[in-house]
């Protein structure tokens, strides 16, 4: 008995210390943590906004209770949520907006990724932040540049996929991925989730913070 009270006694101290040590490592690592990420989600920001030289929080667009979900005629953007906006700032004037989403059509999972849209509309840029689809294929939005390419500097109210190659005859086609359809759509679902959140909550927006639209 006294053997079985001794060996309880040194789990109980080894696991009160482990608990100290993870607590003290996390308190040393949590800043560093904090700011690596901020620090990424600058470098996206400026990625598709580089017009902009600082980024602020715009008044009424939290999200900290979770997404906000677009509600659409045109399109099914239920699987389509909007977790950040913010305004990019240059020279106390708002040059554009930044959107992050979630995409959740995509072929292997959520695709994660920001949108610029300018002031008036543009579309300035997309940057992936996260990505899991097929390898060759799907993957390729994020690493050849030409999908993606198509969009910037285009201003429509939507983009649309196509398959036979005509999507550089008009501002709105998007020719898709050879081969990756799917996820394709989800990404242009995406970004149009975008473009309907500008539309609806940012278009309007005329001051942030002591900036203003020009």
């Amino acid at each position: 008995m006294n053997k079985i009270i001794k060996d309880a006694c040194i789990l109980f101290a080894i696991t009160l210390i482990a608990g100290v040590l993870l607590g003290c490592v996390y308190e040393v690592t949590k800043n560093p943590i904090a700011n690596q990420n901020e620090k990424a989600k600058q470098n996206a920001y400026k990625a598709v906004m580089a017009d902009a030289d600082s980024f602020e929080a715009i008044q009424g667009q939290n999200f900290t209770d979770g997404p906000t979900t677009i509600t659409s005629n045109s399109q099914d953007f239920s699987a389509d949520e909007i977790v950040e906006a913010v305004a990019g700032v240059k020279n106390n004037k708002i040059v554009g907006y930044v959107i992050t989403i979630v995409a959740g059509d995509g072929y292997g999972g959520d695709i994660k990724f920001s949108v610029g849209i300018k002031a008036d509309g543009t579309y300035a840029g997309t940057s992936i932040l996260s990505i899991s689809e097929t390898a060759g294929l799907g993957m390729r939005a994020k690493t050849d540049p030409s999908f993606l390419g198509q969009l910037e500097g285009k201003k429509v109210e939507q983009f649309n996929v196509v398959k036979d190659g005509t999507g550089s005859s008009a501002d709105d086609k998007v020719d898709a991925i050879g081969g990756s359809t799917i996820t394709s759509k989800a990404i242009v679902k995406g970004v149009n989730a975008a473009l309907a959140y500008y539309q609806v909550s940012l278009k309007d927006v005329k001051t942030v913070g002591g900036a203003s639209v020009e």
